[in-house]
This record gives C-alpha cells, structure tokens and sequence, in this order.
C-alpha cells in the first residue's frame, strides 16, 4: 500500500481586516509580515501536489498547519490547490496549531466545516488502512494565547492509549498527529512549542505489542529516525514543510512516499521526494528573491510564476 504524506503548507492570506486582528491572530500576522513569509513560496504547491498525484497513492496523510492564522480563505487555498490530489485518492488530515489558531476558529468549528471531508469525524479516529496496518489519527491542535503548545485531552488521551495497547503483536499501527513526541537529538525541544502528553504517548507507543510507526509535522525540517524508550524502538517520520525554503532546500522541504509492506513487520519502504535547483535556478537565489512581494500583497492564488527544477528522491534527509 502506497501512502504519501505532505506536512506544514502554511497557505497564508495578506491582507486580513482589521477586526479580524484582534485577537492572536495579530501574532500570527506580525510574525508572517515580518519573517514567515520571506522563507515561504507558494508557487512551489501546484508542482509538490502534481507530483504527489503521478506517485497514485493509495492514501494521502496531511499532517496540519495547512494554514496559517486559520481563515476561511486559506482554507479555500488548501481545497483549491490540492483539489486534483483530493480528487484521485482517499486523503485523511489532522489539524495543526496554525489550523485552530484562534479561541473562535474553535468555537465555530472552521477547519471541521471547511474541511470536513478530509477530518476524521471524531478523535481519535482508528481504522484499517490494509490487513495488519491500523492508522490511528489525533487531534493536537488546540488554541493559545501566547504559546504554540498542543494537548490531546484527558478523554482522547485514555481512549488513544487503549487502542495503542490493543495492538496485536503480529501487527503494526501507524499513528498520524501534528505534533511530535519524540524528538531526534539535534532537534531542541521547548516547552512551548510540544505536546503536553509527549512523555505519556511516547511510552505507550514503545510498550505497544505491535509494530508503531510515528508521523508527525509541526518542525519545518524533514526527518525518518528511530527513537528508543525503555529499551524499546519505534519509527517516527517528519513531513516537513514543502513550500518552505532555504540553503538546504532552495525549492522547498519536498514530502514522503511510504510503502507498507505486506508482512506489517516486513521492511518499510520510503522515499523522500524534493525539487531541487534545474539549469534555470543554479541557486536557490532567484526562487528566494520571488518569495513575497516588495509592495507587501498578496501573491496571485494560483503560485508565482513556473518553477524550474528537477526531483530529487532518496531515502530521506
């Protein structure tokens, strides 16, 4: 079974009124003026989804943040640029920080009305993905005043650990939320910006009987490692941040091809895929240099202009 997973593409709207900035949203809007979206170039999606699609997975897993200050029109953003990827496979997403960011874009329920044909209809949300694979999908997106902190909740904690527990040991779950609950060394850890019930997923899911593989999003940097607690191993896996760039990825941080092996103790098979530098970008300068608008408007819906690249796949960074 042929999976993709496409992690943070933080669709973004400009030009937001002002009523609309009272509340923490005005965070999020000072943070995309001055510094988010100069690192950020849309105009890399349309070739990331068409990409996607041309790989016919079998399904397709968004990690979150697909927004940034969660509004409507980022939202229809997501749907528009998505839409042949949407279109040609089942797709399953959880929300990110950024998709409920605000304490009213949770009280309306915007990311389960706009999007509720690709959110699971509660949480957390467990079913078969092939025989012996089970995907188990959490909710860690809650809204704060000052932090970018997740939580799952008493409730969906409890009822995640028992189907965790109830892993056949002949068997393997594959578990999907924004959030990481392990991290690899290197990568810092702040309070701030974790899962308040890491510590306690991370242990379940290394006492599981069965097989787990993690994936996760929320860090903007790609990753496939292996984490150990109390003597037992798992498999997490970052998606990244495909319209993302920078020195090590001028064309954006790409997104995973994960295969399941039939044998759900077989060897999982991944793929890393990410647009790098054609002739007609030597460097990630020119890309870079087209990342926003000297004016400070919106760039057109659709991208910015053809990208010129050439697809690097490998099996990972």
């Amino acid at each position: 079974m042929k999976l993709v997973l496409i992690g943070d593409i933080h669709l973004y709207t400009l030009r937001v009124p002002l009523r609309r900035l009272l509340s923490r949203r005005a965070m999020a809007h000072a943070n995309l003026l001055l510094n988010r979206r100069h690192h950020f170039n849309h105009g890399l999606l349309p070739a990331v989804i068409e990409r996607a699609r041309l790989l016919k997975p079998d399904h397709v897993l968004f990690s979150g943040d697909v927004s940034t200050s969660s509004l409507e029109s980022e939202f229809q953003d997501f749907l528009d640029h998505a839409r042949p990827l949407l279109e040609a496979a089942p797709c399953t997403l959880v929300p990110g920080n950024h998709d409920r960011y605000t304490f009213r874009s949770r009280r309306v329920r915007r990311i389960e009305t706009l999007l509720g044909g690709l959110l699971p209809e509660g949480f957390p949300h467990v079913r078969a993905l092939r025989p012996g694979w089970t995907l188990l999908a959490l909710d860690s997106a809650v809204p704060n005043r000052f932090v970018s902190r997740g939580a799952l909740g008493r409730a969906q904690l409890r009822r995640a650990l028992e189907a965790i527990g109830a892993v056949p040991p002949d068997q393997a779950l594959l578990v999907l939320c924004h959030y990481p609950c392990s991290l690899p060394d290197d990568v810092p850890s702040p309070w701030s910006r974790s899962l308040k019930e890491a510590r306690a997923l991370e242990r379940a899911l290394a006492a599981c009987p069965g097989r787990v593989v993690y994936l996760h999003g929320h860090i903007h940097r790609p990753w496939r490692a292996a984490t150990t607690e109390g003597g037992a191993a798992f498999e997490c896996i970052n998606a990244g941040a495909p319209c993302q760039i920078g020195t090590a990825w001028p064309l954006g941080q790409g997104f995973w091809e994960i295969n399941l092996p039939d044998d759900p103790q077989g060897q999982l098979k991944t793929r890393h895929h990410a647009l790098h530098p054609g002739p007609g970008h030597p460097s990630g300068q020119a890309v870079a240099a087209d990342a926003s608008r000297a004016d400070g408007t919106d760039p057109p819906r659709a991208g910015r202009g053809p990208v010129e690249g050439r697809w690097r796949v490998g099996a990972g960074p």
